[in-house]
């Protein structure tokens, strides 16, 4: 579940929203293109994404794929009620299938890949143009590799269950007369229990036996270094809100006797929507 390095240029996301700022827009400027939801509101944002995927594995020799990615994200913020110490709750969750190749023909690989997390923030910076949320996040990583170099287990499972850390910032900013928003996620685990498999300890085998003790691994950034970065732009289409965004998932780590990476590096575009709960005294 990682990337390749060729994968995470910086430059990317740059262009992209330089691009996105010369695009004519048909809606009208308005001064709430993006605000923080309030006491038992929510946003939420449906995207579809696509991109590139990367994995290297050490399994029999090493080995580097590459391919396309096609996937769903949903990302949520909702308003917590005041005077707590976490104000509001920040959701990301994904979906995406690819299918990867060795250049040298040395095979090729497809990949399943799910995450779910969960974030509690407070503001450490709350004003007109900026909005700086940080707090702490559980993190549920999982993921199927099917790899048709090895004929006797050719299905892998990885993922982890981890806490750490979330940061959430928003710039909201003026341009040809029309109101945007810039925003940029950050989460990345600290601690937790991963899942890692050693080939040579087949599926069958550790549920025959009960053996499933040698799958999980404590995790900490040293032997699991994960993070998913998000950059969006967000865009008033007339009563609606566009969403246009990059996203990179990187996972690396030595377990279960083998060093493996896996990423994905997506372009996302979806649209964002604002709930309220009506009654607010229930």
């Amino acid at each position: 579940m990682t990337v390749n390095s060729h994968c995470s240029k910086p430059l990317l996301p740059i262009l992209l929203t330089v691009c996105l700022t010369v695009l004519p827009l048909t809606g009208f400027a308005q001064r709430t293109v993006w605000s923080l939801p309030q006491y038992k509101e929510t946003v939420r944002s449906g995207s579809v994404a696509f991109g590139k995927a990367f994995a290297r594995d050490t399994y029999l020799s090493a080995s580097s794929y590459s391919g396309w990615a096609l996937g769903f994200e949903g990302d949520s913020w909702t308003g917590y009620k005041p005077y707590r110490l976490f104000k509001y709750g920040r959701g990301h969750s994904s979906l995406f299938f690819s299918s990867m190749t060795n250049r040298l023909k040395g095979g090729s690989t497809l990949q399943l890949s799910g995450s779910d997390h969960a974030a509690f923030l407070w503001p450490a910076v709350n004003c007109s143009m900026c909005d700086l949320l940080i707090g702490p996040v559980v993190m549920m990583n999982l993921g199927l590799l099917y790899n048709q170099q090895n004929s006797n287990n050719p299905v892998t499972m990885e993922g982890y269950l981890g806490a750490g850390l979330c940061v959430d910032n928003t710039f909201r900013f003026s341009l040809f007369r029309y109101d945007m928003a810039l925003q940029a996620t950050l989460y990345m685990p600290l601690a937790g229990i991963g899942v890692a498999p050693d080939y040579d300890q087949p599926y069958w085998y550790m549920y025959k036996y009960s053996e499933y003790g040698k799958a999980l691994h404590f995790i900490w950034p040293f032997n699991n270094t994960a993070v998913v970065q998000q950059v969006a732009l967000i865009l008033p289409i007339r009563a609606d809100r566009l969403k246009i965004g990059y996203t990179f998932d990187y996972t690396g780590n030595s377990l279960g006797g083998h060093s493996r990476r896996v990423g994905s590096s997506l372009f996302t575009i979806g649209y964002v929507k604002r709930f309220q709960t009506k009654d607010w005294d229930k």
